[in-house]
């Protein structure tokens, strides 16, 4: 089974930016916990967290761009986080696991697109398997957009503004969100544009202000395949 992404902007995409697919691998049916953005100091690992502290919050990671710690050829490069369901990803620690098994990134344009087969969030040797070796079922998932990933625990980044799912404005009851997504069966998850949706995906919500559209995340997709 493969996971097929799509990830829209409203505007171009910027190399220099960071572009995540956030998974967290944990046989958890009900989304007890999953991947949110951080946006305010400590920062921890720059980007993401989770909604509490008793498993991970993601196990895994696909991400875009030209400036992260394993730069590949497609600019798309897969993560996994030692120690998977019981490791921390607030330490900032990460194995590369090379690209995704197909990639489009368009020069100029606003669109990012990948696919990933789900063999390849099986966990290290000598790690807890929450799945006991079967292909993982459940997982929360959260697509997230950022300038930066400032680490310093004190000083707020000024320049850092992030996307995610749901509404990032101020004040948003959606702000931390992510879904958990069902890959036994064939199907598509995506965003859409009516507010109270739990996929309500608005424009012009970047968190602090509406300020670059290069991370105002307006459209997602992830495709569930047999492929």
């Amino acid at each position: 089974m493969r996971l097929a992404v799509v990830m829209r902007f409203s505007g171009p995409v910027n190399d220099t930016y960071h572009y995540y697919l956030l998974i967290r691998n944990g046989a958890d049916p009900s989304g007890q916990n999953g991947p949110i953005p951080v946006i305010l100091p400590p920062y921890l690992n720059g980007f993401a967290t989770g909604q509490n502290a008793a498993t991970a919050g993601f196990t895994d990671f696909v991400e875009y761009s030209r400036g992260q710690r394993q730069p590949t050829a497609s600019g798309f490069g897969l993560y996994h986080l030692p120690d998977g369901i019981a490791g921390d990803p607030n330490r900032n620690v990460f194995a590369a696991r090379g690209e995704p098994e197909y990639t489009e990134a368009t020069p100029g344009g606003d669109t990012l697109r990948f696919e990933l087969d789900l063999s390849r969030l099986q966990p290290a040797s000598g790690e807890a398997d929450p799945n006991n070796g079967q292909s993982p079922q459940y997982l929360q998932v959260n697509i997230l957009a950022t300038t930066t990933t400032p680490t310093d625990p004190i000083v707020p980044d000024p320049q850092k503004y992030v996307d995610a799912f749901g509404e990032q404005t101020l004040g948003s009851g959606s702000f931390n969100r992510y879904i958990t997504i069902d890959t036994s069966q064939n199907r598509l998850y995506e965003s859409t544009t009516v507010p109270g949706d739990a996929t309500y995906e608005p424009a012009d919500d970047t968190y602090p202000t509406n300020a670059d559209p290069g991370v105002d995340l307006i459209y997602w997709s992830i495709r569930i395949s047999g492929r």
